[in-house]
Parts: structure tokens; sequence; C-alpha cells
């Protein structure tokens, strides 16, 4: 590191400052982009620490329908959410969103929390804000330049002790993907944002996630899925952790429309969302995805029905790999430009 980069840090880090004691957190969420832009990694680490700390936290109780004086506009934000009715998800009351709806916004992006092996033994107790523990997928391109409100979601499924994700399947009592599927709903007309504007992006687990919650939309939305699961009824061990039922057409019968994309996109949905699957050609999951892709063309490209969608390919690492950044930012603003039919 250079001698100014070194004066550039400490100036942010005095600016960090400033701003903390006079809670601008939108001047602290500029900053930060400001800051990436120019500095490296480990400098902006020992600047900033855990990122979601520096925002305000906001409880939510799902019981009740939202307030408008609740949503923060302007403002990132970390909201605690609980579940209706005093549920529990494996014994967690609530769930973690990181929210920013910036002001005159007219689309969102929603970023949900894909699986890593990094969460596998993260156990409950972990599951609080000031264990600096839970990592918000996206939540740095919360703070990028142009007009975006982006929403990123902590799925709390990372959290069963020895499994890696519920991959959104939640519970025999408690549907998460159409849990999800009502708040941002909720948020959006609260911020005045339009649905067919918005794009909900995950990997792995997480595009599972955003695919189900699609289908429980009242308006059609857009989806970029990358290297999803589609299914989980054969993942026997899993399903008996989350369900107690380890026979896939039990699973399939009871469960269908939370664990398999298959399942629920065969049903006569209201809604179907404009979709764009990228998939690694490494991965075992290639053919999946494009097994999904065909159903999907069978069922929702008649003529007149007015669906986009693409089935696209990269060449990544064995495994869940996923593009390199610079890659996947630019699948992102394709995806857009594709399945809204405009550039942004």
């Amino acid at each position: 590191m250079n001698e100014d980069a070194i004066a550039l840090a400490k100036k942010i880090k005095i600016r960090l400052e400033y701003y903390q004691k006079q809670r601008q957190y939108s001047q602290i969420a500029k900053l930060i982009t400001y800051s990436l832009q120019l500095l490296p990694s480990n400098y902006n680490q020992q600047i900033f620490g855990y990122i979601p700390n520096l925002f305000s936290q906001v409880e939510l109780d799902l019981s009740i329908p939202i307030q408008p004086e609740k949503l923060s506009i302007g403002v990132p934000v970390v909201y605690k959410i609980y579940y209706p009715a005093q549920q529990k998800l494996y014994g967690i009351p609530y769930f973690y969103l990181f929210c920013y709806l910036k002001e005159n916004s007219e689309q969102l992006n929603v970023y949900f929390q894909s699986a890593h092996p990094q969460f596998k033994n993260l156990s409950p107790d972990k599951y609080y804000l000031n264990q600096s523990t839970i990592n918000f997928e996206g939540a740095m391109s919360a703070f990028n330049p142009h007009n975006l409100s982006v929403i990123s979601i902590s799925d709390p499924g990372h959290f069963i002790p020895g499994l890696t994700s519920s991959y959104y399947a939640g519970s025999a009592e408690l549907n998460f993907t159409e849990l999800i599927a009502r708040l941002l709903e909720q948020i959006c007309n609260l911020a005045n944002i339009s649905l067919s504007n918005t794009m909900l992006f995950g990997s792995s687990a997480g595009s599972f996630g955003a695919l189900l919650s699609s289908t429980y939309l009242k308006q059609k939305t857009n989806v970029l899925a990358v290297n999803s699961q589609i299914y989980l009824q054969n993942r026997n061990n899993l399903m008996k952790s989350l369900f107690g039922i380890n026979q896939p057409q039990q699973l399939l019968k009871k469960f269908g429309n939370q664990i398999s994309c298959n399942y629920r996109f065969k049903q006569d949905l209201k809604v179907v969302p404009n979709i764009y699957i990228l998939a690694n050609i490494n991965d075992h999951l290639h053919q999946r995805n494009f097994n999904f892709y065909q159903l999907y063309l069978s069922r929702f490209t008649q003529k007149g029905l007015d669906n986009q969608s693409v089935f696209d390919s990269y060449y990544g690492i064995e495994g869940h790999g996923r593009p390199e950044t610079a890659s996947l930012k630019a699948k992102i603003e394709i995806a857009r430009k594709i399945l809204m039919m405009k550039s942004y």
C-alpha cells in the first residue's frame, strides 16, 4: 500500500467517525462505495469492520401489516423480521433483512443469500448481528451509484447446526419463500416500487428461493437464477431433518410447492416470472437447470403470454462456483435489459 493510499484510508476513517456521530447513514453508505472502489479489501475491513453494524436495526412483526413509518427510505437499515403468530423456524423466531430503499427509485434488486460451507457449523446462538457472523449476500451492491433499491435477505436456514442451508424450504409449519413474497409485496407497495421493475437474484439455494417466491407474488417479476438447486426431494438427510420425511413422492405430495421448482411450476400458477437461468457448465446442476428451463418454455412461452426467458452458461470451477464479480455484475445488467426489455 503506497503512502497516498494510507493517507486516503486515514481520511476515510475520520470521515466515517464523523458520520457515525451525526447518524448520517446515507453518507456512510456513499463513503463505503467510495472506499470500496479505491482501497483494497483488507483496508476496508479495518476501516468499516462488520458493515451491517454501521446501520440502524428496526424490528418488524409480520403478524401485523408494516406501518409506513417503519419503512426507511433513503437510509440503509437492517430489519429484524419476526415470524407471524410467534412462529419459529429451526428454533429462531426471526430473520434479518438488509434493506436500502433509495429516494425516487423505481427498481428493486432482491438478493437471496445462497448456500456456503462456512455456515455449516454456525449455530442458532450465533444468529445475532452483534456476533458479526451473518453474511448479507449482495449488501455491497446496495451501495452502487445508480438509483436502484436493494434488499438482501439472510436465510435462517443457514444456521441449522451441521447443515449448510435449508435452501429456503422452510418447515412443515412455515413456507419461508411464500412469506418472503408477502413481505416484498408490502415493502414495494409502501415504497411505490413496481415488482415488474424488480429483479430477484440468488445463487444455488438463493435462486431456488427467488424462483419459488416469485410464484407467490401477485405481479410478474424477474428472476436471475445462478446454479439453482431446482428441487430438493432427493436430499434425504436434509429432508428428514427439515420435514421428518425422506420419501421423495410423499414429500412432493405434502410439500411440493416448497421443495421443488419443477413441482411448483407445473401447477396452475396465477403469476410466473421472467427468468434468466445462468448455469455453470462444470457444475452437476447444469442439466437440472436446463431441464427446468425446458419445462418453463413448454408451459409459459406460448404466443401471447409475453414471458421473457433466457438460458445461459459459463465455465466456472466445479461445484457451485459462480462467475467472478465483474462477469456476474455484467450478467445482472444483461438480465435486466433482456427480462424487462429495457436498459437501466
